[in-house]
């Protein structure tokens, strides 16, 4: 994909038949294919000179792979996979998941060459607003050529990127010049042009120049030397059909990979023309800014994004930083954790428990730190007195993370009395072969490895903790609705208890599914200004539940206060297209109802 970037990003202008600037869509194996601003009628004849002069090659109606062939040398053939046969079709597929073209929003307007349509040399297009399908495109005027072009970025070395571009033609000088100069690239010679490479036989003032690193003075040879660590340039194959601006010829000359002679680009058309470009002047970076080096480019990549290239996605829920059962949203610049009911913080760390919370760590330390950590914020580590508490606690535990954590309990065991040998006599601390030791501090760690199950191990081992405080009444109260606030840790956490029709953090949201208002249990679905409800399909089927006034209990805020019981105007809708029907109801507005055919 950076490749394809990298000359989407190239600023190109045209004459004659194309006038502004080329769209990147996508790519299809090794072609990147472009919408191109056509001045004109869209005729084959416009939408071929529209691709040649902004350098780049047309493709048919069809994608010319396999049994999709479409059995012509002027246009290119590409694998477009089981979707469809149809070059629009597949491209479709791929930006928009349909290979119904005519709905994808980015080929609007836009024309392929597809010769002997019709018999005024219409090319075929199609039209997103309308949902045409099959354009003529003779009469139609100013829309968009479908093109594709192939470069492929090989190495970037002394200040240059280096690029190997499809031409289009036969490989004589004048083509490789054009070719690049049209990607807003320019062009190395046969020779670097680095001294004492300069000889004129092989190099031009016109060409670009850089360090052949003491090396052969050719180009290509210095090349192979950083793509394919060999002086060998024809033993390099990603040099292979890639020609050079020689100037002491009108032709350039080309590598074919394993012929030890240099090819004739007179003798040979629509090959690789090799371009460069400054050093960050095209950027291979796609989402990060390209640093100019000594030799070479650094990417620094924008928020979210790493790579060599910034072209990988970081997930910052690859982590799994939601305690608690929380769910991760990946967002840009970080995450959210969507926090169950009793559960608040920025990783859903804090739990309320009737008349107790508990905040799950994301660090580890010794259980003396732990401790001090929770009595700074108005708490203690957890205590566990019976089997329910450690389940309890366990349970919070498996849902965030597999790990351990310390609890309260802690002792100091005698040095007399370490434990019991197998023939039940006491082990002291004492024996000759004990190091001395005036007493051993073990503490309690619910063990992830045994079920957590509480296992004795040192204190000066670094685990996660648990803490634990009592829930206080907040001051001040920030529930709303009559809401009943918690508050634990000193303040720092807060929960409100809504009651039944109000949600949110805060209750602030009035919840008109809450108690279900709809008939017969139907399901209630809320939005902005009242509800639905989803009607069975098997109701549905009978066509004979039609309400015209239904008298239902529902929440609705009134000036005044609440008001129970308020009759509501019903409407029906019924989707064709998903063959789904509902019945509403809105509380300040009556709708007509629709009848379902």
């Amino acid at each position: 994909m950076a490749t394809l970037l990298l000359f989407a990003a190239a600023l190109v202008a045209w004459t004659g038949c194309s006038t502004g600037q080329q769209e990147y869509l996508a790519t299809i194996g090794e072609w990147d294919f472009h919408k191109v601003p056509t001045v004109g009628p869209m005729t084959n004849t416009n939408v071929q000179a529209a691709c040649a002069a902004a350098g780049m090659w047309n493709p048919c109606s069809y994608t010319g792979h396999g049994a999709c062939g479409h059995g012509r040398t002027d246009c290119v053939s590409f694998d477009g996979g089981s979707a469809s046969c149809r070059t629009l079709n597949v491209i479709s597929d791929l930006l928009c998941g349909t290979t119904e073209a005519h709905t994808c929003k980015p080929l609007d307007d836009t024309f392929v060459y597809s010769p002997g349509w019709q018999s005024d040399d219409s090319a075929f297009g199609l039209d997103y607003d309308t949902g045409h399908w099959g354009m003529t495109g003779a009469d139609y005027t100013d829309k968009y050529a479908l093109c594709a072009s192939h470069q492929e970025h090989l190495t970037t070395w002394d200040g240059w990127a280096f690029f190997k571009i499809r031409a289009l033609g036969t490989m004589l000088n004048a083509n490789i010049q054009a070719t690049c100069e049209r990607a807003g690239m320019s062009y190395p010679c046969w020779y670097t042009g680095h001294d004492p490479c300069v000889q004129h036989y092989y190099y031009s003032d016109n060409c670009i120049k850089f360090d052949h690193a003491g090396g052969s003075c050719e180009t290509t040879t210095a090349l192979a030397g950083q793509l394919c660590r060999t002086a060998t340039d024809y033993y390099c194959m990603a040099l292979n059909y890639t020609f050079v601006y020689s100037p002491n010829h009108a032709y350039s000359q080309g590598i074919r990979y394993g012929s030890y002679s240099n090819l004739r680009g007179d003798s040979y058309k629509d090959m690789y023309a090799l371009c460069a470009a400054r050093q960050c002047q095209i950027s291979p970076c796609v989402h990060g800014t390209c640093v100019h080096g000594v030799k070479n480019y650094t990417c620094l990549c924008d928020v979210d994004w790493t790579g060599e290239h910034c072209d990988e996605v970081i997930d910052s829920c690859a982590s799994n930083p939601c305690l608690s059962g929380g769910t991760c949203m990946d967002e840009v610049g970080g995450y959210s954790c969507v926090c169950h009911p009793h559960t608040t913080g920025k990783n859903c760390e804090t739990v309320l428990h009737i008349d107790k919370c508990y905040r799950f760590s994301n660090d580890s330390l010794t259980y003396q730190e732990a401790s001090a950590v929770c009595n700074s914020i108005g708490g203690h580590l957890a205590d566990i007195k019976d089997s329910g508490d450690q389940q309890l606690l366990a349970s919070y535990i498996q849902v965030g993370h597999d790990v351990s954590t310390w609890i309260s309990a802690s002792t100091s065991v005698s040095p007399f009395g370490l434990c019991d040998c197998t023939d039940n006599t006491p082990l002291s601390a004492t024996a000759p072969w004990m190091q001395r030791s005036t007493k051993i501090d073990v503490c309690v760690l619910l063990d992830s490895s045994v079920g957590y199950l509480g296992t004795y191990q040192s204190c000066n081992d670094q685990h996660q903790y648990v803490c634990e405080t009592n829930v206080t009444s907040c001051q001040p109260d920030v529930c709303q609705n009559g809401g009943v606030c918690s508050s634990c840790f000193d303040g720092s956490s807060v929960f409100c208890t809504c009651p039944q029709g109000h949600t949110g953090t805060f209750c602030e949201t009035a919840d008109l599914c809450d108690p279900n208002p709809c008939p017969f249990d139907w399901t209630c679905v809320g939005q902005t200004g009242g509800f639905h409800c989803a009607v069975p399909s098997a109701v549905r089927a009978t066509k004979c539940w039609l309400l015209h006034r239904v008298l239902l209990r529902s929440r609705l805020e009134l000036q005044g206060g609440w008001n129970s019981w308020v009759l509501l105007h019903p409407w029906l809708t019924y989707d064709h297209a998903s063959s789904q029907s509902s019945i509403g109801f809105i509380s300040n507005k009556r709708l007509p109802p629709h009848i379902l055919p």
